[in-house]
């Protein structure tokens, strides 16, 4: 069985909810003093749909779940036991590789935006670290791990100039409750990821007990929606940058901070 699968099995087998294992991941978080403990619905959907997650995650999901971190790893094909066994071996073929080629291994640099998306919609990208090691030093800082990342998809305008399709994202994770303040002028409102039954959606948001409102720009093709939390919709998190595509007014635009 996928990964995934096995996870969703054993939680549904263990009558555990996706609001429980966000409960727990939270407590974990808060206790480390590090937001990549925490599990949010959005990301177990995609965890379970096939995402590797990091190893913060698999610890707290670990915790939820009940099961020791070791056989949670098992189903993703890593068995620590293994471990003293490739470490002697891994040294000797690297050195009868050299001594055969004469060379180093070939350069391969590949960033996994998910090929196998839909562009048409707004995609929460699965990147993980080692899809930037080989970034050039100046792309790589502006790349941070802390943060999530989403892609806007083609037929989305929800938040129609102000991000428009193709404009990739920044989300900060932490910041999964909406604010409410006077803000002055619409580029000052806050703008948030949020995933619901339907996908993802970069959007206003509103929330009145537990209905969340997404608000669209108003001149966007998009309605007003509404969503029950959590079973039907969560905050992802915040916009905090936008890389904007080649044709817009700006390339690069801060959303807010």
């Amino acid at each position: 069985m996928e990964p995934g699968k096995w996870i969703r099995a054993l939680r549904e087998d263990r009558l555990i909810k996706p609001s429980d294992v966000e409960r727990i991941t939270r407590t974990v978080a808060e206790a480390k003093g590090n937001t990549d403990f925490y599990v949010p619905h959005s990301t177990l959907a995609d965890i379970e749909s096939g995402s590797i997650p990091s190893i913060h995650k698999l610890f707290s999901l670990a915790i939820s779940l009940k099961v020791p971190l070791n056989e949670l790893l098992l189903p993703f094909g890593i068995d620590p036991k293994e471990i003293a066994d490739y470490e002697a071996g891994s040294r000797q073929d690297a050195l009868q590789f050299q001594s055969l080629t004469g060379n180093e291994a070939p350069f391969r640099f590949a960033l996994n935006f998910d090929t196998n998306s839909n562009t048409q919609e707004t995609t929460l990208l699965r990147l993980q670290p080692q899809d930037t090691a080989n970034l050039p030093p100046v792309l790589r800082a502006q790349i941070d791990l802390r943060y999530r990342y989403a892609v806007i998809g083609s037929s989305d305008d929800s938040m129609a100039d102000l991000l428009p399709s193709r404009s990739v994202v920044q989300i900060d994770t932490s910041q999964n409750r909406v604010q409410v303040f006077a803000w002055r002028v619409l580029r000052e409102r806050p703008i948030y990821l949020v995933w619901h039954t339907e996908g993802h959606t970069c959007c206003w948001c509103q929330v009145d007990g537990r209905e969340l409102t997404m608000v669209p720009h108003p001149l966007s093709r998009q309605t007003i929606r509404r969503f029950k939390m959590p079973r039907e919709a969560t905050v992802v998190g915040r916009v905090t940058n936008a890389w904007l595509p080649f044709g817009s007014v700006q390339l690069e635009r801060d959303i807010a901070s």
